[in-house]
Order: structure tokens, then sequence, then C-alpha cells
């Protein structure tokens, strides 16, 4: 089989594309510090990247996630603190306006001060985390207590990604908390309440509505004992997730970056091919053009 010029020419440039190839790949693997450029330079290793870099965007979905519901829930904390706060004055004016011995004007001078902290009471209630309201439930968008007390939320209850597929709850049932759904007392009635005796010098009615105090504090504070135990279990996530984060990091690594010193030998090894293919190119050339300027 006779081999022409131009064959002879066509197999000198795809060795010389062949070799500049082997220097591109190695060139971009130094620059870039990834053996996996592309699916093609090692299918395997490109598909279990592909697999592991979604692994590692929904844990971190996960985290982000869990700690912003934990930031909700020191929130809700802090919110519901101010609401125990308000409550034990209410309760040790009560216990103190109790006693027969004040005056109808000592008790409407407190009935003032009851006012005051029940305004107290509905702006803790009526915090907000970010834009949200978290006392709300679902309805959100508004103040959940209304200036009298009335409840303007919902049932609802958040829940948020601790782990793939598991939810925990992350916020609190203010209906139950501050309204006393499901037999405990209205917080907010109770307060009510008491200035209406407290201006009426009702002895009886003020004495009767210490109890109904503690049974609000109880709730209070039973709610927050659940945010207490919702922000821990979503900070052991956030932890989880930092931890599974840097196992992560460590296999995606390992699967896809180069290493620096192989990476640098097989540049080298790349260029000196090249210079090799293409003084043998340029030789042949020569000496195809030799012969042809003998015929």
């Amino acid at each position: 089989m006779r081999v022409t010029e131009a064959t002879i020419y066509q197999q000198t440039v795809d060795r010389a594309n062949a070799a500049l190839a082997r220097v591109a790949k190695a060139q971009g693997e130094l620059s870039s510090g990834l053996r996996v450029q592309a699916p093609g330079d090692d299918p395997q290793a490109a598909g279990l990247l592909v697999q592991r870099k979604f692994d590692q965007a929904q844990i971190t979905a996960i985290q982000n996630g869990a700690q912003s519901a934990a930031n909700e829930l020191n929130t809700a904390d802090s919110a519901l603190t101010s609401v125990s706060t308000e409550l034990a004055q209410v309760q040790a004016l009560a216990t103190q306006m109790s006693n027969d011995t004040y005056t109808a004007d000592d008790r409407a001078a407190a009935a003032n001060e009851v006012d005051g902290i029940l305004k107290q009471v509905v702006a803790s209630l009526n915090a907000r985390f970010g834009n949200r309201y978290i006392f709300g439930g679902y309805q959100d968008t508004q103040p959940p207590f209304a200036a009298d007390g009335t409840y303007q939320g919902d049932t609802g209850v958040r829940q948020v990604e601790v782990a793939p597929g598991v939810y925990e709850d992350a916020s609190v049932r203010a209906d139950v908390m501050a309204k006393g759904v499901g037999g405990g007392v209205d917080i907010l009635q109770t307060l009510t309440d008491l200035s209406t005796a407290l201006r009426a010098n009702d002895g009886d009615a003020i004495r009767a509505s210490i109890a109904s105090l503690q049974t609000g504090a109880n709730q209070v504070a039973s709610a927050q004992s659940q945010a207490g135990t919702s922000v821990n279990l979503f900070t052991s996530a956030v932890n989880t997730c930092t931890q599974q984060n840097t196992d992560e990091t460590k296999v995606i690594s390992k699967l896809g970056d180069a290493d620096v010193m192989d990476a640098s030998t097989q540049l080298s090894l790349a260029q000196y091919a090249l210079n090799a293919t293409l003084t043998a190119a340029s030789q042949t050339l020569q000496l195809s053009l030799v012969n042809l300027l003998n015929k």
C-alpha cells in the first residue's frame, strides 16, 4: 500500500494535535486543581462527583434550615421569657392587692399598672423573626394578637427538616400557650379580668385571679421548655450537617481534585512528548518536501 505525502502530513498533524491535547489537559489540571474536568476524564468518578455534590447540597439546605429554625426559636424563647417576667410582676401585684387593707384608689392605680403590663405581654407575643410573626402559626404576615387580646393566628405548627425526610416542630402553638386552648387559661383575658376586678375594688375576684395567673405562668413555662428542646434538636442537626459537609468535601476532593505533584509530572511528560512529536513532524515534512522537489 503506497503512503502518499498527504497521508504522511495528516498523520503528522494528528500526532501533533494529540500531543497538544495531552499538554492542554495536564495544564488544565494544574491550573484548576481538578483531575476530573469533564465526564470523559473519568466517567465513574464524574458520576460519583455528581451524586456527592447533590448530597452535599441537600445537607447544606438542611443545615441552613435547621440553623434558621434554631435562631427563630431562640427569639421565641426570649419573647416568652419577657411574658413570664411580666406575669410574675402581675402575680406579685395581685397578691399584694388581694389584701383588703388597700383602698379603692390603690387598686385603681394597680389596674393601670396591669393595663400597661397587658400591652407589654401583647407586644411580646407579637414578636417577629425577620419579617415573620412567630406566634401566629401559618398566619405569619400580620400580628397574631390584637390589642384586646384576640388571637388572629391559626393552629399551624411549622416543621423543619433535620435529616433527609425527618422533620421537627419549629414553632409554638400560641393558641394553647396564651389562650388556653385544650384546657388551660386565657392569659390575656385573665389580665383583663384582673384589671376590671381592681377597678371594681372586688377583693374576691382579685384573689381568684391569682390561681389563673399561676396556671398561665405554667403554660408559658411549658412552651419555653418545648422551644428549648426544639432548639437543642436543631442545633444538633446543624452540628451533624457540619460534620457531614466536611466529610463530603473530603470525598469530593479525593474523587475530583488533582494531585499537584502528579499533575506537574504529567505536564512535563506531555510537553516533552509534544516537543518530540513536533521535531519528528518537522523532519518528516522536510523529507517529504525534498522528495517532492527531486521528482
